[in-house]
């Protein structure tokens, strides 16, 4: 975390409440949280976990962020969004109100790292180089289940989450990192009317090759959206290496419904860009544009 950042954190943490009045607080009502399992077409169990924002109110409609990961990444994007909330509404009250939606595996950490190889992953793995994820080798038997997550998210996850709250059908949101990055820019190319909103941390599109990359003309946006691609400067050069094209692809001429930045942080790795990648993208992707 950049020194900046932090300074304005911690700022925040010990502001006087009344510099707060009228907008959204430490004392306003605490984000609710709420898990739900549910089960995929195969009976394989998920969790969801549903936060909802600071004064949330049942008649309002809200976009909702769909973040994958959740089995180690809850605690981080809800602190972020939290602290990225509630220093824009004490300086701009800009910043919509959003349902953050985790979808997490059920088990150890090598049932998630099973589960993430096969969901993030659209095609099977067919390079030569040998990776073991948390003692979960990438073959061909163990990746290349994308098609049945989206099938999943489609019938069971959103189902589920529009059922109980209000959303904006307009603002489904994605937030993925390494594999899940990967996911999110298949979901993209392959299944665009799937969201609107995409974060993608480090993403993994060195996968099989780079196959994504092959077509430029897929990138090209059929109805507007928003992304933000981030991804540290000591990333290893397999991930870094296909990332100029990947940039450049999105924001080539003709891909004017498409409203994307991409931020390379200095000094960061593959896990340590997820903080501050994270609190930046949801201030991009959530405050709204000044009308004045």
């Amino acid at each position: 975390m950049n020194k900046s950042l932090f300074l304005l954190l911690f700022s925040l943490a010990w502001f006087p409440s009344e510099i707060f009045a009228q907008t959204h607080s430490f004392s306003s009502n605490p984000p609710q949280t709420v898990t739900k399992e549910v089960k995929n077409a195969a009976g394989l169990a998920y969790e969801l976990i549903i936060t909802l924002p600071p004064d949330y109110q049942a008649e309002k409609e809200y976009p909702v962020l769909y973040y994958l990961d959740a089995w180690w990444l809850s605690g981080l994007v809800t602190g972020c969004y939290r602290l990225s909330s509630l220093s824009n509404k004490a300086l701009a009250n800009n910043m919509l109100d959003i349902i953050l939606v985790g979808i997490s595996s059920v088990g150890n950490e090598k049932d998630w790292n099973r589960q993430r190889n096969w969901d993030y992953t659209p095609t099977r793995y067919n390079q030569n180089i040998v990776f073991n994820n948390g003692a979960v080798p990438l073959d061909q038997t163990t990746t290349g289940g994308a098609e049945d997550f989206i099938r999943f998210l489609r019938t069971v996850v959103f189902p589920s989450v529009e059922a109980e709250y209000k959303t904006d059908p307009t603002s489904r949101g994605i937030l993925g990192h390494s594999l899940g990055g990967l996911f999110g820019a298949y979901a993209y190319l392959q299944h665009p009317d799937l969201f609107s909103n995409y974060i993608l941390l480090a993403p993994s599109v060195w996968w099989n090759n780079s196959e994504l990359l092959v077509d430029k003309e897929f990138f090209i946006s059929a109805s507007p959206a928003k992304m933000y691609v981030g991804m540290g400067s000591d990333e290893i050069k397999m991930m870094k290496a296909p990332m100029p094209t990947f940039i450049e692809y999105l924001n080539q001429e003709g891909n004017s419904k498409l409203k994307m930045t991409f931020r390379e942080f200095e000094n960061e790795n593959h896990q340590s860009v997820l903080p501050r990648g994270i609190y930046e993208a949801l201030v991009f992707i959530y405050t709204q544009a000044d009308t004045n």
